[in-house]
C-alpha cells in the first residue's frame, strides 16, 4: 500500500513535469508567429528596386467583386474601344495602360476620349449607347435619390445647371437642356461660351452635340473620372448608381423634350413643365 502510494505522487509529478517542457518549444513557435515582422502603410523599404514597401498591383489584378475593366457597367466603353485601347498598347493579353498621355489632336491615338461624333454612320463607337441593365421604376427612383444628394447641388433639380454652387462663385455647371426650363433662371457672368445644353467634352474636339445627345457611356466617363471643375464620384457612388442616376437625367430630359410621346401625353407632360397646355401648343407641342 505504502509503495503503491509513494509512486502515485511522483508519476504525477513526472508527468506534470513532461507536459510542461514539451509546452515550452511550442510557446516559443506561436510567439514568433504571433508577431511577425510587417510593414507600416507607406514605409521605406530597403528590399524593392523603387523603395515602396506598399506594392501596387500588377497588371491584370483585380481583386474580389470588381468589375472587369472591359465590362461596360464598370467604364461605359464599348468593346471596340477596348480593342483600340489593347492595340494601341501592342499586347492584347495585358491589361492596359490607360495613364500614358495621348495628344488631345490625334483621334487616331487617343483612347477613352469624345472624340468621335456616334450620330454619323460609320463613326467608330467610343461609348455605349444603351444601359448595360434594364432599368425599372425602382432604378429610377434610387437615381433620383442619387442624384438629389450628389448631383442637385451643382446641376439643379432640373438639371438646368441652376445649382446652389455656382452662385457662390464657381463654375457653371452643365444644363441638361437646350433651352430654359424655369423661369426662374439667371444667366450666370461666369458661364462658358458653348451654347446652352451643349457637351463641352465633345466641344474641344469641334463636336457640337447637345446633352440630350451625347451617349449614356459618356456620362458614365464624367460621372466617373470628373470633367473640369466637377470632381471625380467614383469614390461616392457605386458603378450601378452612376447608371442609375444617368436614367434619371435622361428622364429630366425627355419631360422637358417629350416629342416621341403620343400627342395627348405630352401636351399633358408638357403643360405640367411649363404651368399652361396652351403654351406648349403655341410651341409645337413641347418646349
Amino acid at each position: 500500500m505504502s509503495a503503491t502510494h509513494d509512486r502515485g505522487p511522483t508519476g504525477r509529478m513526472r508527468l506534470l513535469t513532461l507536459a510542461f517542457l514539451l509546452s515550452l518549444p511550442a510557446a516559443g513557435c506561436r510567439q514568433q508567429m504571433s508577431d511577425q515582422p510587417y510593414y507600416r502603410p507607406l514605409e521605406g523599404s530597403e528590399f524593392f528596386a523603387d523603395g515602396r514597401a506598399s506594392r501596387p498591383l500588377e497588371n491584370g489584378v483585380v481583386h474580389r467583386a470588381q468589375y472587369l475593366d472591359t465590362d461596360p457597367l464598370a467604364t461605359g466603353l464599348t468593346p471596340d474601344e477596348w480593342a483600340r485601347v489593347f492595340a494601341r498598347q501592342g499586347n492584347a493579353s495585358k491589361a492596359p495602360d490607360l495613364a500614358t498621355p495621348t495628344p488631345i489632336e490625334n483621334r487616331e491615338a487617343a483612347v477613352t476620349l469624345p472624340r468621335y461624333d456616334q450620330r454619323a454612320a460609320g463613326n467608330p463607337k467610343v461609348y455605349v449607347e444603351g444601359f448595360p441593365f434594364a432599368i425599372t421604376s425602382e432604378d429610377l427612383d434610387r437615381g433620383q435619390e442619387r442624384y438629389t444628394i450628389y448631383c442637385a447641388v451643382c446641376h439643379g433639380a432640373l438639371g438646368n445647371g441652376q445649382g446652389k454652387i455656382w452662385e457662390r462663385g464657381y463654375l457653371v455647371p452643365t444644363s441638361f437642356h437646350t433651352s430654359m426650363v424655369s423661369p426662374h433662371e439667371v444667366p450666370a457672368k461666369n458661364a462658358p461660351a458653348s451654347p446652352l445644353g451643349y457637351s463641352r467634352g465633345y466641344a474641344l474636339w469641334d463636336i457640337k452635340i447637345p446633352m440630350r445627345e451625347v451617349p449614356v457611356g459618356y456620362y458614365f466617363e464624367v460621372i466617373t473620372k470628373g470633367y473640369g471643375g466637377m470632381p471625380s464620384y467614383s469614390a461616392q457612388i457605386a458603378p450601378a448608381d452612376r447608371w442609375r442616376i444617368i436614367a434619371y437625367v435622361r428622364a429630366l430630359q425627355y419631360s422637358q423634350h417629350a416629342t416621341d410621346l403620343p400627342p395627348a401625353l405630352a401636351d399633358k407632360v408638357n403643360a405640367a413643365g411649363n404651368g399652361a397646355a396652351t403654351d406648349t401648343k403655341k410651341a409645337g407641342g413641347h418646349p
